[in-house]
């Protein structure tokens, strides 16, 4: 009986042992992380590969969720006029004050290079439209949590924004 008991107790914990356990964590919009990540990624190869349609339709997706990268990119598409007829300057300007969020070099020497170019009243006609877009896919609302870090071998600190997941 003892060897029958031993027996199936060995078999249970090696069939435990071998199931993989993938607890999926998901954001406050109830968004799996895994899901967020591909997005992303997705949204960044289509970019790469001059598929512009597509990097157009996941990056909007990722940047409303929040997702910086993905915000600055779909900036620079509009910038640049990517997928589209012409360049769109207001949306561009929209998406890289959100993107800013979050530092970094490249993209504040982007924010910098556009502001030098634009008129004032361009700006100051935008300014509520940040605000407002700021409001809708910013770090706050999108449950973001932003903190200074150092990256590796820099002694200088940008400030990181990821979404978080429960």
């Amino acid at each position: 009986m003892k060897k029958v008991i031993f027996a199936a107790t060995l078999v249970a914990t090696s069939v435990l042992t071998v199931l993989p356990v993938h607890a999926a964590v998901y954001s406050q919009d109830n968004v799996s992380k895994r899901d967020y990540e591909e997005l992303i990624k997705d949204g960044l190869r289509a970019l790469k590969i001059d598929d512009y349609t597509e990097a157009m339709e996941l990056l909007t997706k990722g940047a409303k969720m929040g997702n910086k990268l993905a915000q600055y990119y779909l900036a620079t598409m509009y910038i640049q006029g990517q997928g589209m007829e012409e360049p769109d300057y207001e949306q561009g300007w929209l998406w890289l004050n959100v993107a800013l969020e979050q530092t970094n070099p490249q993209w504040k020497r982007t924010f910098n290079s556009m502001d030098s170019a634009l008129p004032e009243d361009f700006k100051a006609s935008m300014a509520p439209l940040v605000e407002e877009h700021i409001a809708l896919y910013g770090a706050e609302t999108q449950d973001l949590q932003c903190k200074k870090r150092r990256e590796t071998g820099s002694n200088i600190k940008n400030v990181i924004c990821e979404k978080r997941f429960y």
